[in-house]
């Protein structure tokens, strides 16, 4: 007389189980909600701070040095990293001082104003190649990116090794009588460009990595794998599922553009995130 029937008790379990149900939902959702979001911003956040270093380092580059390529699931970025720079003597003084640049096979010139040089960039042995070989810093003077035969660093016609840096005053290896091509009238800026290291960036889907790769070899054909550079780069960011490099080089303008597009996803829940990022690069040499 005292006690539930068993249709009170189904019915406080059925109730039960509702409210249980509805508490459920109350807690799970906003928990997956949590989840999604965080695996988003780590996608975003992955690209984005690729996208950044990209960035940083393409700010750098030599005028008129970034080139692209592409072959089966790799995408490349190349351009010559620079490490400081400054104004060289073109010409005599009227007393007849001074050291220019254009001074017959001479290996020394003059630098006009502040040097952007640190005494400390990595000078190298006599020969003119071995700024080809990774033992030395570059001097560059008027790239244009044309040639063979002009003004390609790529191709060896305006770059040497720096053997010397002195207070107002850079050696470079003149190859046993080698000379700048001689520009005709020189340019009204002078400038010269130190160059430390040739630089990539790759994407390759196959293995869905973004890597970075410095202190090869500068050579004419642009390199593209693991080969090609000589070691296994650094690793920038992972579940890559694609990019695209292009430039457009500005034609008639001071500068050119570099567009950069780094897309990862997340393959268990089919999230992806595509980024882009642009970055204006001084083409006047």
């Amino acid at each position: 007389m005292r006690g539930f029937t068993f249709i009170e008790v189904l019915t406080t379990l059925v109730l039960l189980s509702v409210l249980a149900a509805l508490g459920m939902g109350l807690i799970t959702r906003p928990a997956q909600s949590f989840a999604e979001q965080t695996r988003r911003l780590e996608l975003v956040d992955m690209a984005d701070t690729a996208l950044k270093r990209m960035a940083r380092d393409v700010r750098h580059a030599l005028p008129n040095s970034v080139r692209t390529a592409s072959a089966a699931t790799r995408t490349a970025l190349e351009f010559l990293h620079t490490s400081g720079g400054g104004r060289y003597r073109a010409q005599l003084e009227a007393d007849g001082s001074g050291d220019p640049l254009f001074n017959g096979a001479a290996d020394t010139f003059d630098v006009l104003g502040t040097m952007l040089v640190s005494s400390a960039v990595d000078t190298g042995p006599a020969g003119q190649a071995s700024c080809f070989n990774d033992l030395a810093d570059c001097l560059v003077i008027y790239n244009t990116g044309s040639g063979p035969g002009d003004f390609n660093a790529y191709q060896g016609d305006n770059i040497a090794t720096l053997t010397a840096v002195a207070p107002g005053q850079l050696t470079f290896d003149n190859g046993g009588g080698w000379s700048f091509p001689f520009l005709i009238p020189p340019t009204a800026e002078q400038r010269f460009y130190i160059v430390d290291t040739p630089q990539s960036f790759v994407c390759d889907t196959s293995v869905r990595e973004l890597r970075r790769y410095t202190g090869y070899v500068i050579g004419a054909a642009q390199p593209i794998t693991d080969a090609d550079f000589g070691s296994a780069g650094e690793l920038l960011a992972v579940n890559v599922a694609g990019c695209q490099f292009t430039y457009n080089p500005g034609a008639g303008f001071r500068h050119g553009l570099v567009t950069l597009r780094v897309v990862v996803d997340d393959l268990p829940s089919g999230e992806r995130v595509a980024l882009l990022h642009q970055v204006h690069v001084v083409n006047v040499p």
